[in-house]
């Protein structure tokens, strides 16, 4: 069985940083491929540049992560941008790109699946005739944009009814564990149960409820209708890691699991450096050799 790998992601980083940063980040992290996001990641050096500094650095592509959402505002602007991202995501091999949801004004999940399932249809004939998938992030109110929770992926249930409906090798979940914690979901019990067959790429970060007025030192609070949430040390926070990668390598998931820290730039190396080294412990634990 193959093992999984790891990735590091291009979000830490601004739009001034290129992605000099995110090769000192995969160096910390001593692997060989990053998540990279466009157009931030592109914007300093342009493209074409940036994919040759990571190939000099002897750096894949596992995903292009693109700041799209298919249903609510913004989707005008966000379908132009996914189709140059599964164009890249082909040119460089990676074969992914990630996307999000998006969010309205009130909870209506039959409407929002239907809206979405629609809007990603051309998308997802792009994405085959270029051999792509099109993974899809849940996401919890991480920004305070979706006061009314009317962002399906923040529920496994509804997540799932919609693979189901666009039922696509071509569409598939980036499963990120933290963010289901943060919106008040069991990652391990009650998400990867409901949403494994999807699974097609995965965020790793750690998170828990914040115990103090202020984060520790370094590391991001987040709120999710008043919920406060701490990002933290991987390992030291309330996501079950250890059953997760369990039942991701007994499933067969032999892809990326990407490290996105969220911490501050002062700690990220570091932080990163740790993290590689607690995941690849776990991966050699819970993932068989392959034969």
């Amino acid at each position: 069985m193959q093992r999984m790998s790891i990735a590091v992601s291009g979000t830490e980083f601004t739009e001034a940083d290129g992605v000099d940063g995110l090769i000192g980040m995969a160096g910390s992290a001593q692997c060989d491929a990053v998540e990279f996001w466009y157009p931030k990641n592109a914007l300093r050096d342009g493209v074409d540049a940036a994919f040759r500094k990571l190939d000099r650095a002897g750096l894949r592509i596992a995903c292009i992560s693109t700041p799209s959402q298919l249903y609510g505002a913004g989707e005008a602007d966000s379908v132009p941008l996914l189709h140059e991202a599964i164009t890249l995501a082909a040119r460089t091999g990676s074969n992914r790109v990630n996307t999000y949801f998006g969010h309205a004004p009130v909870v209506d999940d039959e409407r929002a699946i239907a809206a979405y399932a629609d809007a990603l249809a051309p998308v997802l004939d792009h994405a085959a005739a270029e051999e792509v998938v099109v993974v899809l992030e849940n996401e919890f109110d991480a920004f305070g944009w979706d006061p009314a929770a009317s962002d399906i992926s923040r529920r496994p249930a509804t997540l799932a009814a919609l693979f189901a409906r666009v039922d696509s090798p071509c569409f598939g979940l980036n499963f990120d564990a933290a963010n289901f914690l943060c919106a008040g979901v069991s990652p391990a019990r009650d998400a990867l149960s409901a949403l494994l067959p999807w699974v097609r790429y995965a965020h790793v970060k750690d998170a828990r409820p914040a115990a103090a007025e202020n984060p520790p030192d370094g590391w991001t609070r987040y709120t999710d209708h008043g919920r406060a949430y701490d990002t933290a040390p991987l390992g030291a926070g309330e996501v079950d890691w250890p059953t997760i990668v369990d039942s991701l390598a007994t499933a067969g998931y032999d892809g990326y699991l990407a490290l996105e820290p969220h911490c501050a730039r002062s700690i990220l190396l570091a932080e990163t450096a740790r993290a590689a080294d607690h995941l690849r412990d776990l991966i050699r634990v819970h993932t068989p050799s392959h034969q």
